[in-house]
């Protein structure tokens, strides 16, 4: 499986989780989860993967 399959995954399944979590949220958390998941959902993967990630990747050595 290539990296980004692996990755876009993680993704769908973050939005699983995510989906889950709402039913236990109020009306105004349930809005911006909802906004943020759109970002996940309609905005395509970077090729540029740094742009999407959250923490940095340990396997590569820093570039100093």
């Amino acid at each position: 499986m290539s990296k980004k399959t692996e990755i876009m995954k993680a993704m769908d399944e973050c939005v699983v989780n995510a989906c889950e979590q709402m039913k236990s949220l109020n009306s105004e958390e349930r809005f911006h989860l909802l906004c943020e998941m759109g970002e996940w959902m309609y905005n395509p993967l970077s090729e540029e993967i740094d742009d999407v990630l959250m923490v940095p990747n340990f396997g590569e050595k820093e570039k100093a």
